[in-house]
């Protein structure tokens, strides 16, 4: 006789607690939750809090500088340049943080050297960049039959001018707008939209584009210009490589870990005559030096990870502390 066979009852999951550390709306910090909750629900529960809720398995913490001290079953992602010299960013308010977590998610590489030098075990260092979303962005090839190189600028326009305002304005004033014109996207943009309109470039700012238009961006400009001073990702570099963009940056954060200088992008200086004057060389002197920058941007989108990706490595992190491997 045949016994019936109990059936297995579903495991609860496992509980990832993000916490905030403070009730104030971050776009950025809800769409990276949203794409945890996406790709990351199989096997974990992703609850967001401003502070950490009891018997979580893991809590990541996203503003870890704003704790007097972390749970030890915690992973934190490190969001900044940590050599920013801007006081809110300064390590001496992170790297105590750092110390009481299991795990340290870094964007780059640079930030993981910096958590070294500060005596941060090796082996509670991850590296994980931002991924870019495949359902929105993909590779369409570049018509090179414009007149003009349009360069596209994907961030806010910040006071503190860390984003490198003082610097592309000086760049601009060397560069030639009969070669070169403009596309911002970003909060208070249209302010530096206006200042290369007066150096006599044609130029537009796009203050609220909705991500699904992000396409249409990246499809319309020829080069993705990063200049900021300091930098810890940013998001907008796995967008460039996923769409074949080449990129124009200053050589820190994600793009030090992915650009090949003279092949896929350029690394600028942030001197403004050293850089105009190896843009001009390369971009209008030599086109076909620009052509192969084109082509190897187009050739290298396996450089950039998907969304996907990048939370299955945030989970390969939990999943360690869960195991008391870290």
């Amino acid at each position: 006789m045949e016994t019936e066979q109990t059936p297995s009852v579903p495991q609860p999951k496992k509980i990832i607690n993000h916490v905030m550390s403070r009730d104030i709306a971050s776009g950025i910090f809800s769409a990276i939750v949203d794409y945890f909750t996406q790709f990351g629900s199989e096997e974990f529960d992703h609850i967001v809090s401003v502070t950490p809720l009891p018997n979580a398995a893991v809590y990541h913490y996203h503003r870890p500088h704003l704790e007097d001290q972390l749970l030890p079953n915690s992973v934190c992602t490190v969001h900044h340049d940590l050599n920013d010299p801007d006081p809110w960013h300064a390590k001496f308010r992170f790297i105590p943080r750092y110390m009481e977590s299991a795990g340290i998610v870094c964007l780059n590489h640079s930030q993981k050297e910096v958590l070294i030098q500060q005596g941060l075990q090796l082996e509670r260092l991850f590296v994980v960049p931002h991924g870019y979303n495949d359902s929105v962005l993909q590779y369409h090839p570049k018509a090179r039959d414009k007149e003009k190189i349009t360069f596209g600028i994907a961030s806010r326009r910040y006071g503190r001018r860390v984003k490198g305002e003082a610097y592309l304005l000086e760049l601009a004033k060397r560069l030639d707008p009969d070669y070169f014109d403009f596309i911002f996207v970003g909060k208070d943009r249209t302010f530096s939209a206006i200042a290369m309109r007066e150096l006599g470039y044609e130029a537009k700012a796009y203050e609220r584009l909705p991500y699904r238009m992000f396409q249409s961006f990246y499809d319309e400009i020829d080069v993705l210009l990063m200049c900021s001073s300091h930098e810890g990702g940013p998001a907008n570099i796995p967008e460039a490589l996923a769409t074949g963009t080449p990129i124009f940056s200053s050589k820190l954060g994600i793009p030090k870990d992915v650009i090949q200088d003279g092949e896929n992008g350029l690394f600028l200086t942030l001197d403004a005559d050293a850089d105009a004057e190896r843009i001009h060389e390369i971009c209008i002197d030599d086109p076909a030096q620009f052509q192969v920058i084109l082509d190897n941007a187009h050739t290298l989108p396996e450089l950039a990870i998907t969304w996907q990706q990048s939370v299955e490595g945030n989970l390969a992190v939990y999943r360690k502390i869960i195991a008391g491997e870290i």
